[in-house]
């Protein structure tokens, strides 16, 4: 059996809670069922393999309500959104963006580094579970001051919808949180002594690795400043601006302005961002109601009949 259909975390059946494989009996007393397809779960918890969940096998019929696909990332993302409950402390990579420019003198593509966001760590309150931002379903909606901060959580597959690279509210933030590393820190939790949910609990808040910036409320004029140095010492240059793994290029309508206007340098120009995404058709089905549908690779995994992301897969 693969590490992803190892499931770390169960439905408790007492008080519906999902609850770790390290906090119940062993075996077929764990009191678990699959938050999914309602089979009683028991909790392997032996010598050599990593601990986790598995579906019972026998005399189970009767109780099955679905064929099941419940994997290690689903629980994983049911468990983050129980665990981080009003507020959560986030601690955020630094943020950069990239020009990549050619400067007809010199006959060459040159780049330029620009910081958005430096590290930092940031406390989010008001968090709101499983909401809609921007037309999609996302993880995690909090506050940050007067701003909106979305947080995203992918795996192998699960990607970035394509409207959070440009969302409807542009004073707000969107971080991706990739839970691919996980797997990896279960398996040494025994050996540190360590549950599933404190390693869980650290990973959310802690890991800098996993977090990547998708929108930042400044990055437009970030990339507008840094133009502008570069325009101060060169002419007839192209841009083309890199927000990691999304390209805009920026287009200016007006002349550079003079000394005088510096300090309105971004009320100056004219800025036209253009955001360029693959429009790639892929095949879903979901592991509830086992509809199948085609829909954008990113964003088109809302099941038609049930009307929700969670439990979509892809199939090809």
């Amino acid at each position: 059996m693969s590490d992803s259909n190892k499931i770390p975390f169960g439905l408790r059946e007492s008080d519906n809670a999902l609850v770790d494989v390290f906090d119940v009996p062993n075996g077929k007393q764990s009191g678990c069922v699959c938050p999914s397809c309602g089979t009683p779960l028991e909790a392997r918890q032996g010598d050599i393999n990593v601990w986790h969940f598995a579906h019972s096998s026998r005399n189970v019929y009767k109780i099955t309500k679905n064929e099941c696909e419940y994997s290690f990332y689903l629980s994983v993302r049911l468990m983050a959104r129980q665990l981080i409950g009003k507020q959560i402390t986030l601690s955020l990579p630094e943020y950069k963006g990239t020009i990549e420019y050619y400067e007809g003198v010199l006959r060459f593509t040159q780049w330029k580094e620009f910081i958005v966001s430096k590290e930092q760590d940031i406390t989010l309150g008001n968090l709101e579970v499983e909401n809609t931002f921007s037309g999609v379903a996302v993880d995690l909606i909090g506050t940050i001051g007067a701003f909106k901060f979305v947080v995203y959580f992918t795996h192998p597959e699960r990607n970035v919808p394509d409207a959070l690279f440009h969302p409807n509210d542009a004073k707000c933030g969107v971080i991706q949180i990739s839970l691919d590393l996980l797997q990896a820190q279960f398996r040494s939790a025994k050996s540190e002594g360590k549950t599933y949910h404190e390693i869980l609990t650290d990973f959310l808040s802690n890991d800098r690795a996993s977090k990547k910036w998708i929108y930042h409320p400044r990055f437009e004029q970030c990339a507008s400043a840094a133009i502008y140095s570069l325009k101060e010492g060169a002419s007839n240059l192209k841009y083309t601006v890199f927000p990691g793994k999304r390209n805009r290029t920026i287009n200016y309508s007006r002349p550079k302005p003079n000394k005088y206007e510096r300090d309105d340098v971004l009320k100056a120009y004219d800025v036209n961002i253009q955001v360029e995404h693959p429009a790639k058709l892929v095949k879903f089905e979901c592991i509830i109601c086992k509809t199948r549908w085609e829909g954008y690779e990113a964003g088109g995994n809302k099941c038609p009949k049930c009307q929700d992301y969670l439990y979509s897969k892809m199939i090809s």
